[in-house]
């Protein structure tokens, strides 16, 4: 029985969310609702599970005095967020958003140093290394041409995102274009970002594709089950 029913919802909301396919309607809104609705509530009973009472409330209720005194300082950050939402108090709000903003910026900045500059780097760098070379059956001449059209990539998309212009004197009236090799450099660069984009595009419209069809497949399988006694 419980299959029953979880299988009737399942259909139904599969359903609701295909019918966005003939236009806007109500059906298609309120699957939609009840999706926001039931990931706020598991996002609510993960954060309160996973984050509040292991790191909050535990240490409060029965941690040591340096615990307790290390919790404060989140405790009386997130006082002072929820504080600031009444507008006598709202000034107490610009300390722990400082404090949000500049641990985010240092995050972003760390993660995008060590997690994708770095590695971006040490990939251009490391098949021109013949050592390198040794480890895979390919051919020599295929790992330099690799290396070669990264290497052109990675500089031709760092040219396409250099504004810069070339200095003029006060007294030059013509344009402040970019140099011509620079300005070359960015139209390769156009080509490989065109690449890119539609090697990620064509991924995620492959994985909806592919989740659309998951779905047909299951409401035809329910229906055969179900109503044709398979």
């Amino acid at each position: 029985m419980p299959e029953l029913v979880w299988g009737v919802v399942g259909f139904l909301l599969t359903v609701m969310i295909l019918s966005y396919f003939i236009g806007d309607n109500f059906f298609f809104r309120l699957a939609a609702y009840l999706f926001v609705g039931v990931t706020a509530g598991f996002l609510t009973v993960l954060i309160a599970r996973q984050i509040l009472w292991p790191y909050l409330l535990q240490p409060l209720l029965g941690g040591t005095t340096y615990q307790r005194l290390w919790v404060l300082i989140p405790l009386l950050l997130s006082l002072m967020l929820i504080l600031s939402q009444i507008s006598q108090l709202r000034a107490l709000g610009r300390i722990p958003l400082a404090f949000l903003a500049g641990l985010t910026a240092a995050l972003v900045i760390g993660g995008s140093v060590f997690g994708t500059m770095i590695p971006q780097m040490r990939a251009v760098v490391i098949d021109f290394r013949p050592a390198a070379w040794r480890i895979e059956s390919r051919s020599p001449w295929m790992h330099t041409v690799d290396a070669v059209v990264m290497l052109i990539g990675v500089i031709g998309t760092l040219s396409y995102f250099h504004f810069g212009s070339r200095f003029k004197r006060k007294t030059d009236s013509s344009d402040h274009s970019r140099p011509r090799l620079l300005q070359a450099l960015a139209h390769i660069g156009e080509v490989f970002i065109g690449l890119a984009l539609g090697a990620v595009f064509a991924g995620i419209f492959s994985s909806a594709l592919l989740a659309m069809i998951d779905r047909i497949a299951f409401l035809g399988g329910w229906i055969a089950r179900w109503v044709g006694g398979g």
